[in-house]
């Protein structure tokens, strides 16, 4: 996906039944990228838990810090109007 200026959010995760989770986020492109995970409690309301940059051609891996039930990932541009391409991957473990 290419990056805007303004944070685009991907698809929320149920993550109610996961022990462990995380947001792979690698940079395609020549500029830096925000990466930012909200939480929340229904899927319609969120909060920021965490937020990293991925330096431009680069990979960060961003885990929530606490827990409710939906987790989602959202990106922007770190430099207004210097859009870039990324690829997220979405992983976890089930609780058993």
């Amino acid at each position: 996906m290419m990056t805007t200026d303004d944070f685009v959010a991907l698809p929320a995760q149920d993550t109610a039944n996961k022990s462990v989770y995380s947001y792979s986020v690698v940079n395609k492109g020549s500029e830096p990228v925000v990466a930012q995970v909200e939480i929340g409690p229904n899927g319609e309301d969120y909060l920021v838990d965490v937020e990293e940059i991925v330096p431009d051609g680069g990979m960060a891996v961003v885990v929530p810090v606490k827990f409710q039930r939906y987790t989602r990932l959202l990106v922007k541009s770190l430099i207004e109007g210097r859009p870039t391409e990324v690829k997220v991957y979405f992983q976890s473990q089930r609780v058993t």
